[in-house]
């Protein structure tokens, strides 16, 4: 059984015991009481919270002092003292009461470095180790280790430190750690993807798991959205990213599968990339050639669809363009852009493509029936235009496609990008004075709504998907 552990990071006394009842209240099985927040450690530990398991670490190099501190620590009731696997202190306490960490803040080994290292710490005390997750090579290599420590029958502690590894801390139970470290406020975590006691205890040991992935995933606001959605819907549920670099693509399913995630919405570069992984792909998904939601079943097939389809009819919808006849650019040849073309040709539109690459716009354009054109060669004319490149997204080229020259007051403007919500793009429109335009939001939200429902059978709480959708998860 996995305790769900409160990290107790108070300098006083007093602040101890009150931070300790209030992760208590929260669903606490455990502590672990951070010493090294005192300013000055007092003589007198009786203070520490024993009514569950308590775990006493100090991050020091002065082993020294250390060592009497932790005496004192376990003569005061503490179940365990955290020593560090390079520290001269390992030895020096019954292992029984000792757990022996190491600590890797830049990646994760193989999965049998990872055995070989719980070797040497298990001959100390209770083996821990945290390491730094960069994708899906990183949390296989953790969970094959975990199906051999858990074969053993003996307590240990393993986790993915990082966004990335917010799984490992999700699904604790199946690693099958000792502890699951939790904070006892968001503002109180003391690692990236370290979840609250409120939360762990929500979830239990089997929650649903969906997930995002993509290249990179920093400035996605999926998660805040799904996870408001799952509160909404009182289903215990949690929404994780899996940040994946085109080599480790192929890996993505076997994470899918091992770490039991109901389902993963897929963004950019692996829109199209993806669809080989799978068992099969949607009518809508095929239409468009692009997968943006995968839906993993009980016997871990995995079915692509594409909801970006209908994120684009709801943000066409807000700008009021009648789309049968319409006159509609779309800057971009990838996945975001087939879907568009997909859903724009379906109601009639007649729709034109550029692209910086024109040899993928009339490939697209041949495909769909519709009209590649040169960015040089743009002219005012269009009903809508819409850009479904990444262009001015924050992290990407603010250099967009579409010349500020054929932005008119006749002119409806959708930019897909959300973040942030004010592009250059939309600036643009502004200033020219177009008579609609939006961005990404409305379209990420209801696609996003589509898979919620997809992955778990329930309708999402569109409300509390926007509210969250510039809040924290």
């Amino acid at each position: 059984m996995t305790l769900i552990c409160a990290v107790i990071a108070a300098d006083t006394p007093k602040a101890v015991t009150a931070m300790s009842a209030e992760a208590l209240a929260a669903g606490a099985e455990a502590f672990e009481v951070r010493l090294d927040a005192f300013a000055e450690i007092p003589d007198d530990l009786s203070f520490l919270p024993t009514e569950k398991p308590v775990i006493a670490t100090l991050r020091s190099e002065e082993d020294e002092g250390r060592g009497e501190i932790f005496a004192k620590a376990l003569a005061c009731g503490a179940a365990y003292v955290d020593i560090e696997s390079d520290s001269v202190l390992r030895n020096v306490f019954p292992q029984t009461r000792v757990i022996c960490s190491h600590h890797d803040f830049a990646k994760t080994p193989s999965a049998w470095e990872i055995l070989h290292l719980f070797r040497d710490l298990s001959t100390s005390g209770v083996p821990k180790a945290a390491f730094m997750v960069r994708g899906p090579r990183d949390l296989l290599e953790i969970r094959k280790a975990a199906v051999v420590l858990k074969q053993s029958g003996e307590p240990f502690i393993l986790i993915g430190m990082g966004a990335a590894g917010e799984i490992t801390r999700v699904r604790a139970a199946d690693i099958g750690s000792l502890v699951s470290y939790c904070a006892v406020r968001p503002e109180l975590a003391s690692a990236p993807g370290q979840i609250t006691v409120v939360e762990a205890a929500d979830l239990g040991t089997d929650p649903v798991i969906t997930a995002i992935t993509g290249w990179p995933l920093e400035h996605t606001r999926s998660p805040q959205m799904h996870n408001a959605a799952f509160r909404a819907a009182g289903i215990a549920g949690r929404y994780v990213r899996i940040p994946t670099p085109a080599e480790e693509l192929p890996l993505l399913p076997e994470v899918l599968r091992c770490y039991r995630i109901r389902g993963t919405n897929v963004t950019i570069p692996h829109k199209q990339a993806v669809i080989p992984l799978l068992s099969a792909v949607s009518a809508e998904a095929q239409s468009a050639e692009a997968v943006n939601t995968i839906l993993v079943s009980p016997a871990g097939n995995l079915t692509g669809t594409n909801t970006d389809i209908a994120g684009i009819a709801a943000a066409v919808a807000a700008l009021r363009v009648t789309l049968s006849g319409a006159r509609v650019l779309v800057a971009g040849a990838g996945g975001a852009a087939r879907a568009a073309v997909a859903c724009l040709t379906a109601a009639g539109a007649a729709v034109f493509i550029t692209n910086r690459s024109m040899e993928k716009a009339e490939a697209l354009a041949v495909e769909f029936g519709a009209a590649a054109v040169l960015p040089h060669a743009l002219t005012a004319g269009y009903d809508l235009i819409i850009n479904a490149t990444p262009a001015g997204m924050s992290g990407f080229s603010s250099e967009i496609l579409i010349p500020e020259s054929i932005l008119t007051p006749q002119t409806a403007v959708f930019d897909m990008v959300y973040e942030p919500e004010t592009t250059p793009l939309l600036a643009a429109a502004q200033a020219a004075g177009c008579h609609a335009a939006v961005c990404g939001k409305t379209m990420l939200i209801a696609q996003a709504a589509a898979s919620f429902t997809l992955w778990t059978g329930t309708a999402a709480d569109i409300a509390a998907m926007t509210a969250a959708f510039g809040g924290e998860s």
